[in-house]
């Protein structure tokens, strides 16, 4: 018996007890969860069995950064979408690889020294140019799935289109498993073509590792042709590099950099091996060297952050606040993750775990963050070097990106004082 047939798809007072949530009773003290339990549950059974008891509206959208997000109006029909999206990956057995292993296989296949290609693309609104009836159809054509999904499937997408939604909806999980789904065609047509090195894709992100021996111009207009209907790539954000020769050693001391390219929040440097690295070779095979860094927009967006710290300080005078934005920036830390009911890590090292030792890009976030407390010069800085003592500065000029990678040293902050600190970052 095939390990979807054997799961239970049903929508039960059962079932639906198993897709709740510790953060489902966040701020319920312990003697009222019981009763919450079972109002939900009861809720979700009537929503389930209605199909998300119409004429009611399910969805709600707001605007984030220019494009609309949904997310479900009431607490019962959370619960009834986690059933559908388990339902939907038990039926489609979806194994999608993390980011870290993307750029773990990326980098062992940028350091062969064969020639190739790497296409770094972008699919252009991703979730709102899937076709309603293209993505009915496939999930019609989904073996083992229950008629009862198919249902609910149907009027959550019906619901979404009657306020104006395209697509699948963004923000939702079960659009994830949808999309993963619906691109499944495209992944294998591009896995298994004779050019293809290497294929991965994250979301709407496509990385392509070819041997450089195709057609530059027929090879894209086959991908095009192999997206799903209304699908199509981002000319503006098209990145395309080679190595066109085999590898060969470099004379001088310093090698030129090869190739470059980000992906999924880092910056990969490619490079022809020296004189001397290629001596060190142990098989007599010749091998590219690759560096990991942070990608230029990540940098950016945290020398932004840091602007706006001083900026904040500098109106507010809140030494408390800037000494933690600086903290909180260079160092790593836990946050409360409401959907695994737990905490989760982040920081400068959990975020970009596999940048490689002495990045450049490390570097010159201290190089920014030094001027940032030390520069008599600037709009921000001139008033903020006048208002910080010498043993503040001291402390600022502590704190260290490169450092705060290497140690993954860690600082302790309640959610309220995240809140406050990532106050003056949205924008």
């Amino acid at each position: 018996m095939s390990r979807s047939s054997s799961f239970d798809q049903s929508f039960c007072i059962k079932t639906l007890e198993r897709v709740l949530w510790k953060r489902d009773f966040l701020g319920v003290p312990a003697a009222g969860q019981a009763a919450l339990r079972d109002q939900l549950l009861s809720q979700a059974l009537i929503s389930a069995i209605s199909h998300f008891d119409p004429p009611s509206a399910p969805l709600t959208g707001f605007p984030l950064k220019g494009k609309t997000v949904y997310r479900l109006a009431r607490h019962q029909d959370e619960l009834v979408e986690r059933k559908l999206r388990l339902n939907l990956k038990r039926c489609t057995s979806l194994a999608v690889d993390g980011r870290s292993q993307i750029v773990k296989n990326l980098k062992l296949l940028l350091e062969e020294g064969v020639p190739y290609r790497i296409y770094r693309l972008d699919i252009r609104s991703f979730f709102e140019s899937f076709q309603k009836d293209h993505v009915l159809d496939a999930v019609t054509s989904i073996k083992n799935l229950s008629p009862h999904s198919r249902k609910l499937i149907e009027s959550l997408l019906n619901a979404h289109a009657a306020i104006g939604g395209l697509g699948v909806p963004r923000g939702l999980s079960i659009s994830a498993v949808l999309s993963e789904i619906l691109m499944r065609d495209f992944d294998q047509k591009v896995r298994w073509d004779s050019n293809t090195f290497y294929y991965s894709r994250y979301v709407d992100d496509i990385i392509i590792v070819s041997s450089a021996r195709e057609e530059e111009a027929d090879f894209l207009r086959d991908l095009c042709a192999w997206l799903p209907p209304g699908l199509e790539l981002n000319p503006d954000k098209k990145n395309i590099v080679a190595a066109t020769a085999r590898v060969e050693k470099e004379n001088s001391a310093i090698a030129p950099t090869l190739l470059q390219f980000d992906y999924l929040g880092y910056q990969f440097l490619v490079k022809n091996p020296t004189k001397q690295e290629a001596g060190k070779t142990k098989d007599g095979e010749l091998y590219r060297k690759v560096r990991v860094d942070i990608a230029r927009k990540k940098i950016k967006r945290m020398k932004t952050r840091i602007v706006r710290s001083f900026l904040s300080y500098a109106k507010s005078n809140d030494w408390g606040l800037l000494r933690d934005r600086v903290a909180f920036l260079t160092q790593n830390f836990s946050v409360y993750n409401p959907k695994a009911g737990g905490k989760k890590i982040a920081g400068i090292y959990h975020s970009y775990p596999l940048v490689s030792e002495g990045a450049a890009g490390l570097k010159e976030l201290d190089r920014f963050l030094r001027n940032a407390v030390l520069s008599k010069n600037g709009r921000v800085f001139s008033i903020t070097n006048a208002m910080l003592s010498a043993h503040q500065k001291r402390q600022l000029l502590m704190r260290s990106f490169t450092k705060g990678h290497s140690s993954r040293s860690f600082v302790h902050f309640s959610a309220t004082r995240i809140s406050q600190i990532q106050s003056c970052w949205i924008y």
